[in-house]
């Protein structure tokens, strides 16, 4: 009666999966693992349960940013060594982290093998949390676009500088070119004044509709913030020691955005989440076209 009730829709094929959204850039230095982090901080205290995966494969710092010393890594885990429960880890401020290397360059050179590893964790991160944060590597290498790609949602985090722009826009056009691509959103980052943020998505959206046929969301801005600017290895993330500072109140927008973003295009609590492919299968995907 099950597999009857599965085919004909009576039921939902497959648990509820968290929502995977990918934090992604065309260059370094966007401030892209920042938000990321602390957007992972605010939507704990929103009540989610929120993992942050630092697929900055070789580079990753969401460890720093969370203040905490890993014990295994992506490393560890794509060589079979330990589970991906075993290598959860768990930080000061609420969300799980599963920390990626830095200074290994053998993570800079996964192959085939190990990406597929990284989608069967990530199965079994999404069937356990609300929200999988994928922290991505910046630019358009194709293992970063592999785990762009297995998200519900990509954030393209930019600032208003012509170079940063000119990466963003050709991020967008590459995920433009696939023929199931996620909603693609879009924060700029370290604006010098109120409303530079949207004046900037309005010609970044009109370019990316024009010359790429590829609509993106604006989710907010992010200002130019001495908090930020002043802040030290160690300290603790801005949303949890300067929770009223303007770049916070930023972030906590944001977030409201990016929650809507999930209920308008996913469904999400009327179960149509359930029925698109899960991220296992959308990661296994790229990995096949790869």
């Amino acid at each position: 009666m099950r597999r009857i009730l599965r085919r004909t829709g009576g039921i939902e094929s497959r648990p509820r999966e968290a929502v995977v959204v990918a934090f992604a850039s065309g260059k370094g230095g966007t401030g892209k693992s920042f938000l990321a982090t602390n957007a992972a901080i605010g939507l704990h205290e929103l009540g989610r349960r929120v993992v942050v995966v630092d697929c900055d494969f070789g580079l990753a710092n969401a460890h720093l940013l969370f203040g905490v010393n890993p014990r295994h890594t992506l490393l560890h885990l794509l060589d079979g060594a330990v589970s991906a429960a075993e290598a959860l880890l768990p930080t000061p401020y609420g969300p799980t982290l599963l920390a990626g290397g830095s200074g290994v360059a053998s993570l800079a050179e996964l192959g085939a093998r190990h990406m597929q590893a990284l989608a069967g964790a990530l199965h079994w991160l999404a069937g356990c949390h609300d929200y999988v944060l994928l922290d991505c590597a910046a630019g358009l290498a194709p293992q970063s676009m592999i785990t762009v790609l297995a998200a519900q949602h990509v954030v393209v985090v930019t600032n208003p500088e012509i170079a940063a722009l000119t990466d963003a826009y050709a991020l967008i056009k590459c995920l433009a070119r696939q023929p199931a691509r996620p909603s693609v959103e879009l924060v700029v980052n370290r604006v010098t004044s109120a409303g530079l943020g949207k004046a900037t998505f309005d010609r970044m959206a009109d370019v990316s509709r024009r010359f790429a046929g590829c609509d993106i969301h604006y989710l907010g801005e992010v200002p130019e913030d001495p908090a930020v600017n002043h802040r030290r290895l160690g300290q603790p993330p801005l949303l949890s020691s300067l929770p009223r500072c303007p770049t916070s109140q930023a972030i906590l927008s944001i977030l409201h955005n990016v929650e809507g973003r999930v209920r308008e295009r996913d469904g999400h609590g009327t179960g149509r989440l359930a029925a698109r492919p899960g991220v296992e299968a959308r990661m296994m995907a790229q990995i096949r076209r790869w």
